[in-house]
């Protein structure tokens, strides 16, 4: 027994600094990289790309991001040429979590990959017949791939939810706003400066994107497109739309601040009305069972008594 684990454990060792030596640059090739650095550094001062400043970043930066994106690149020459952009599609809808891109994340899947399968192979020690190894080898492997893709998806649901209970709160704050005499994008900007959630951050990139030279329409939708929440991209459409015929726009932010109301409401008998269903379970497994003992207990003492 303590010679699989060993050979598991070595495996995955042998594996590991295999990738870390593929990952890891030469040491002619980091002084060529300084040096091309260097080119841009006016005289007279300090180098930003001394080796005091690159060990003073944090651990994330110098060794696990670029060992993430040197994998990535090893997964990305197997992998479909689009799926690079729906992974990064999908980061950008999840808020990029920890600030991971889309090579770091098929850095990730590679090692979940490849820990998966070390432990299918130790799981398949223990069974029986070749057809149950097999089972399990498969299985692992595909735990590896599909596990951080569903990670990324809660993600991005959690995300979306809580866009979806701050969105009433955010068109009120809207409404006070352009009813107190300020503009949409002075309105926008005291959401920002007021709340601290995923949207506000969101109506914080399209407000920079409008000071660059985007238009609002352009920037209101490229931030529905990314949220990707329905409630949000409705409220959006009713905006562009009044701000291309010249609509008041105070009274399409009411309109839309109790439509989400009365749908948040309605969202919330919703999730009431299944839990009829959901508490079914609980009560059949757990309480039951605990009513039955207590109830049926005496009189079945007692029946065993009297026939004794």
């Amino acid at each position: 027994m303590f010679i699989y684990y060993l050979i598991a454990f070595l495996s995955c060792l042998s594996i590991s600094f295999l990738i870390i030596g593929i990952s890891m640059k030469s040491e002619r090739q980091i002084v060529k990289d300084r040096m091309a650095k260097r080119k841009t550094i006016i005289p007279g001062q300090p180098s930003q790309y001394s080796v005091e400043v690159e060990m003073s970043l944090p651990f994330k930066e110098r060794v696990l991001i670029p060992f993430l994106s040197k994998l990535a690149r090893l997964a990305g020459r197997v992998s479909p040429s689009g799926s690079t952009q729906l992974i990064e599609k999908k980061l950008i809808t999840a808020g990029h979590p920890y600030g991971i891109g889309s090579r770091e994340f098929l850095g990730i899947r590679v090692i979940s990959c490849i820990g998966f399968i070390l432990l299918g192979i130790i799981a398949a020690k223990f069974m029986g017949t070749p057809l149950m190894k097999l089972l399990a080898a498969a299985g692992a492997m595909f735990a590896g791939i599909y596990l951080p893709g569903y990670w990324l998806q809660q993600v991005t649901n959690a995300r979306q939810l809580t866009i979806r209970k701050v969105l009433p709160e955010m068109l009120d704050l809207l409404t006070v706003s352009v009813e107190a005499g300020l503009g949409l994008d002075g309105a926008m900007q005291k959401v920002v400066e007021k709340m601290r959630n995923p949207l506000a951050d969101e109506m914080n990139r399209a407000l920079q994107e409008m000071r660059v030279g985007k238009t609002r329409v352009e920037a209101l939708r490229d931030m529905s497109e990314r949220v990707d929440v329905s409630e949000l991209t409705s409220f959006v459409a009713s905006i562009c739309q009044a701000d291309q015929l010249g609509g008041s726009i105070s009274k399409v932010l009411k309109v839309q601040s109790d439509t989400l109301r009365k749908r948040r409401i309605q969202r919330a008998r919703d999730l009431a009305a299944t839990l009829p269903v959901k508490m079914l379970f609980p009560m059949v497994f757990f309480i039951f069972p605990a009513i039955f003992v207590v109830v049926l207990a005496p009189g079945a003492l007692q029946i065993i008594k009297s026939m004794k």
